[in-house]
């Protein structure tokens, strides 16, 4: 079940991250939140978005060996 989930909607997983991502911002700038997650949810994002998307491949992902 979870296999033909993430074969079906792995692509948009990153979605997930960017509201993440949204809210530690918001947090950030109206609240106290600190910057370092606001980096790490964003470099988060962009990771996932690459995956997802097919522009990182496996040869330059850095956490694939």
């Amino acid at each position: 079940m979870i296999k033909n989930f993430l074969a079906k909607y792995g692509r948009h997983f990153w979605i997930i991250s960017l509201f993440a991502t949204i809210f530690a911002t918001y947090d950030f700038f109206y609240d106290e939140g600190d910057f370092f997650s606001v980096l790490m949810l964003g470099g988060l994002t962009y990771y996932f978005f690459l995956k997802g998307t097919g522009r990182l491949s496996e040869e330059d992902d850095p956490f694939v060996q």
